[in-house]
């Protein structure tokens, strides 16, 4: 996939149009479960990881290509500390689905905050706003030669995980 269609059709169209459409298709109500919330949050977190990988021509680690994405791409940094995210948040969303915090949707700065009841608040609807934002940075910032090495990396882990998993792709059934 070369820069022009990931820029197109990932970046702008899965992750942006993605976004977009779950936070305004699903307002917020104050108090109310289903505000989604959490998979605003991990979807975000994830994808700051992923982008940060370009920026970097490879995939380090979660902390080292968010810190990239963040220093890069986002105008107000102090807002999201890696560490935090990564420890605090990502991982709680990810591996136990339950953030080892809050996650609000009130659209107010900072994004990080102290809560009535919680020690500690993501905001996801800030985070959210704050990453379509920075998405034209990204593009901007995004080199050739360390989108080709980081496209290539991925590249050569989905052909190894598909030859792994070859027999099952093989059997599956055509629609």
């Amino acid at each position: 996939m070369d820069k022009i269609r990931f820029v197109n059709e990932v970046v702008l169209g899965w992750m942006k149009s993605d976004l977009v459409r779950m936070r305004d298709s699903i307002r917020p109500v104050s108090s109310e479960v289903g505000n989604i919330n959490f998979p605003l949050a991990l979807c975000v977190l994830s994808y700051m990881e992923y982008l940060g990988g370009f920026l970097l021509g490879k995939d380090v680690s979660y902390t080292t290509n968010v810190n990239e994405y963040i220093s890069t791409c986002l105008s107000n940094t102090e807002e999201y500390p890696p560490e935090i995210l990564n420890d605090l948040i990502r991982n709680g969303l990810a591996h136990d689905y339950f953030p080892r915090g809050a996650i609000s949707r009130n659209g107010k700065h900072p994004a990080i905050y102290k809560g009535r009841t919680y020690e500690l608040v993501l905001d996801a609807e800030t985070l959210v706003n704050d990453f379509i934002v920075s998405l034209h940075i990204f593009i901007s910032k995004l080199d050739d030669k360390k989108y080709e090495s980081r496209m290539k990396i991925a590249m050569d882990r989905i052909e190894q995980l598909k030859q792994k998993h070859k027999d099952y792709i093989d059997e599956l059934p055509c629609q």
